[in-house]
């Protein structure tokens, strides 16, 4: 069997953008510190109306680097960050991996099971915590549950606020906070987080040695390619590798990004402890942008375009769900034309629908694509052009520079199968074992394997004939006669009916052509005479919530999708249940039925 991989992609490869790059094999920590030379007194950032240059934020982060020293941590420790989208996360951040140690962090929203499976997995001495997230998810357990924790550090959501907002915010209690500060619980010293950093003056961040390809420097907790939680070990070099792919291919495809470094700014409001926000926080340091910080989206969503053009913003990721909300926000309009800062956004997580990405791109004049990643590759794999005539709709398009793709056999994953010959994708599942089936992925950017975890690792990690590693996504897709690739679903929610293979995605991404439908999510539920049977569920847009019901979308349906994968069942529901970052979950819809 040949393993040689035809690039079908580079008939349409944007000619701007080098096919290959070189990438600095340098500790992550560093990365923070070059731009910090370069840019000093550039916004680092921003926060509630504080503000921090990248002078301060690097010297805050030797700072609290010296005074996490202090209490034991070294080299190859892991420390848990369970904190949102706040300045103490991009200082402890950078401080853990300065120190040549392990930054692991958790989602705010996770509770105490989940913060606990977490620490013991990784084996973390030290947790970081906000809190009122301690206060709600973990006060009055069982600490004992977590043996590996020397310490906890909690901080508050007013200590980078401005004086007066966090004054006035304590006091009308807008700021969540918790009154009494626990010293120590069952043998964990606590500590505060502004004494940990005043600990760390004189200023004394040891030196270390770090084999850039070979140690890990964050550890991002994923599902993977089962439903069990385990830490992504994401090396230095991995890290500053995706980072320099995604400027790449930005900047040689938009000119105007290069006249932006050093003043442009990144509007965070996907969360930091996720791998999306993780690495655009990285690219956004790497650029000299200013770190927009927002914990979470808010109530009135077209805030977001006010925050846009106050703050200059320059790139936004987000995800389809939050570039709907934006669109259909009847104050944003009033932002129309005021928005010259904003250059591109990436989107990530679901299938970005052609109406929603044109509503936004002409409410905002800034280019949106729709990428594909997973955390086990750091996580972006394949983007689409930024060149408007080289974008092609309901696609994830190419592999990132030095980054090469392949589908692969369901079955057994050793046969790489054919590009898809037809015009239209549409018709995949006619002849789907042509050219439909698992995609992989190898570049730079690869992970170096799960934390403790040889058989899952060996599983998602396999080498080819040649030596070369794929990471095997468990994704299915297949790559169109012009090179984009699709992706057609996840193997677990591919469904089976009537011996058709039928993926939800691509009836999705159908469906969001009614003009009605705000959102869809579909599943195969059990059928014994059929194998399963094939079920939408779809919120409306609210101008026609109360003038659709199931049968006017049956209808469509029939009509407009072929005959062996139209849904058969369709339930209007208020809204779809999703995960941190948007993306619509299926498992809760399963749970359902």
């Amino acid at each position: 069997m040949s393993d040689e991989i035809t690039e079908y992609w580079m008939k349409n490869w944007p000619k701007e953008t080098p096919r290959n790059i070189e990438y600095d094999e340098i500790p992550l920590g560093d990365l923070l510190s070059k731009t910090a030379i370069k840019y000093p007194d550039s916004q680092a950032v921003f926060f509630e109306g504080f503000r921090m240059t990248y002078l301060e934020l690097d010297t805050l982060v030797d700072q609290f680097a010296t005074g996490l020293s202090k209490l034991g941590i070294t080299k190859g420790d892991v420390v848990c960050i369970d904190l949102p989208n706040v300045p103490q996360y991009v200082i402890t951040h950078w401080a853990v991996i300065r120190l040549g140690a392990i930054s692991n962090p958790i989602l705010p929203v996770n509770r105490f099971v989940e913060i606990v499976h977490q620490v013991n997995d990784s084996k973390a001495k030290i947790l970081i915590i906000l809190d009122f997230l301690y206060e709600e998810y973990i006060l009055g357990k069982d600490l004992g549950k977590m043996p590996t924790i020397k310490s906890i550090i909690l901080t508050g959501s007013a200590e980078y606020l401005p004086k007066i907002k966090a004054k006035i915010g304590t006091a009308l209690g807008i700021v969540p906070r918790m009154k009494k500060w626990p010293e120590i619980v069952d043998n964990i010293k606590f500590h505060k987080f502004q004494d940990v950093l005043h600990s760390g003056l004189p200023i004394n961040v040891p030196k270390v040695d770090i084999d850039v390809k070979k140690e890990p420097s964050i550890l991002i907790y994923t599902g993977g390619t089962t439903g069990v939680p385990k830490g992504v070990m994401t090396s230095h070099y991995n890290m500053i590798a995706n980072t320099i792919q995604i400027v790449s291919w930005a900047h040689t495809q938009i000119p105007e990004m290069e006249a932006v470094k050093g003043t442009g700014g990144m509007l965070l409001v996907v969360p930091l402890a996720h791998s999306y926000g993780n690495i655009a926080m990285t690219v956004a340091i790497h650029q000299g942008w200013k770190l927009i910080l927002l914990p979470r989206p808010p109530d009135k969503i077209s805030n977001i375009l006010k925050i846009v053009m106050k703050e200059k913003a320059t790139y936004m990721p987000g995800v389809p769900t939050l570039f709907i909300k934006i669109n259909q926000d009847p104050d944003s309009a009033k932002y129309k034309n005021k928005l010259s800062s904003l250059i591109a956004c990436i989107s990530g997580a679901s299938a970005l629908p052609f109406e929603v990405k044109n509503t936004f791109e002409e409410l905002t004049s800034a280019v949106i694509v729709e990428g594909y990643g997973v955390s086990e590759c750091s996580p972006i794999i394949t983007i689409n052009p930024f060149i408007q005539v080289l974008q092609k709709i309901n696609t994830v398009g190419f592999p990132l520079p030095d980054t090469l793709i392949k589908i692969v056999d369901i079955e057994e994953g050793k046969k790489i199968l054919l590009q898809c010959p037809n015009e239209n994708c549409d018709k995949c599942g006619e002849n789907e074992e042509q050219y439909i089936g698992e995609i992989c992925g190898t570049g730079p950017q690869v992970m170096l394997g799960y934390l403790g975890r040889k058989e899952d690792t060996d599983y998602a990690l396999r080498k080819d004939s040649k030596d070369i590693i794929w990471y095997y996504t468990a994704d299915i897709g297949c790559i169109d006669k012009d090179g984009y690739l699709h992706i057609k679903d996840r193997k677990r929610d591919m469904i089976k009916r009537k011996g058709h293979a039928v993926f939800p995605r691509e009836i999705e991404d159908l469906i969001y052509m009614n003009e009605t439908v705000n959102e869809v999510g579909v599943i195969g539920i059990p059928n014994p005479e059929i194998g399963q049977e094939i079920k939408a569920f779809i919120s409306l847009k609210p101008e026609y919530q109360g003038n659709i019901n199931e049968g006017d979308i049956l209808e469509w349906c029939k009509a407009n999708i072929s005959p062996f994968k139209y849904p058969r069942i369709i339930e209007i529901v208020p809204e779809l249940p999703k995960s941190v970052i948007g993306k619509i979950l299926k498992r809760e819809l399963r749970k359902e039925e």
